[in-house]
């Protein structure tokens, strides 16, 4: 189950996560947060769904179907991590991967400024693993995030809230590279640069399919190792879209 905001441009958001569970043969069912009117340039106008709407859609599925697994995105406000944290707790969800998103690629603000501190003081607790890029592990510690030595210091101080933490290092200088810290162990999973402007998306395709390999049963650092394998080739396989950044293509496989 996924739990994201709505991308009119089709790259990211709910319609990246649906088209990433599918592709790994796995059913997608959701709860959309907020609707955006964007295209590559931007994000326009963001409407918020009202928290009893969200509580709603999430009750509706549990109380049907129970998930395998549950992703969050683009939250928006600080009501609706309250409303997803309730439900967490009485549905006594486990396998929960947080994106913690706070900015789109095109530019323009997916949480308020109320929310991340509900973000790391209601949500991170509840979830096994969080999925943070540089610049939101940054906006979670404090502090900036260049190199994979701050990557391990901020990856440290982020599981001091509760979840494993997988920082995603598409940002880096040089190879990119992902770092998983479960609390006792630092996993590396590496990869040469892929050298593209179609990487729109790229954040929810990568925790959308963490999601379904944990509800798989995989492992977590296995878990970890296909969604860094599987997000590398929907970027490889990226397309342009408009006049600027194009997107991922996640559906160039299926399981």
């Amino acid at each position: 189950m996924t739990i994201a905001g709505s991308d009119s441009s089709g790259g990211a958001g709910i319609q990246a996560d649906i088209k990433t569970i599918t592709s790994l043969g796995a059913h997608a069912m959701m709860a959309i947060t907020a609707v955006t009117a964007q295209n590559s340039v931007g994000i326009a106008e963001t409407h918020r769904i009202p928290g009893r709407i969200i509580s709603s859609q999430i009750e509706r599925v549990l109380q049907d179907v129970f998930p395998g697994a549950v992703k969050t995105g683009m939250l928006y406000t600080a009501r609706c991590i309250r409303k997803i944290a309730e439900a967490i707790k009485s549905y006594k969800l486990e396998k929960v991967v947080v994106d913690p998103v706070i900015r789109a690629s095109a530019g323009g603000q997916l949480l308020q400024a109320s929310g991340v501190r509900l973000l790391k003081e209601l949500l991170l607790p509840l979830a096994m693993v969080v999925t943070p890029n540089l610049y939101e592990a940054g906006i979670l510690t404090g502090k900036r995030i260049r190199t994979p030595q701050e990557m391990e210091e901020a990856a440290e101080e982020i599981n001091g809230l509760g979840p494993n933490v997988v920082i995603t290092g598409g940002h880096l200088e040089g190879d990119c590279i992902d770092i998983l810290y479960d609390g006792k162990h630092m996993h590396y999973f590496r990869g040469t640069r892929i050298e593209t402007a179609n990487t729109h998306g790229s954040g929810c395709v990568f925790s959308a399919s963490l999601a379904t390999f944990v509800a798989m049963d995989h492992d977590l650092p296995e878990a970890t190792r296909l969604a860094h394998d599987f997000t590398r080739k929907a970027i490889e396989n990226g397309y342009s879209f408009g006049p600027r950044a194009g997107v991922v293509r996640p559906w160039f496989m299926g399981n």
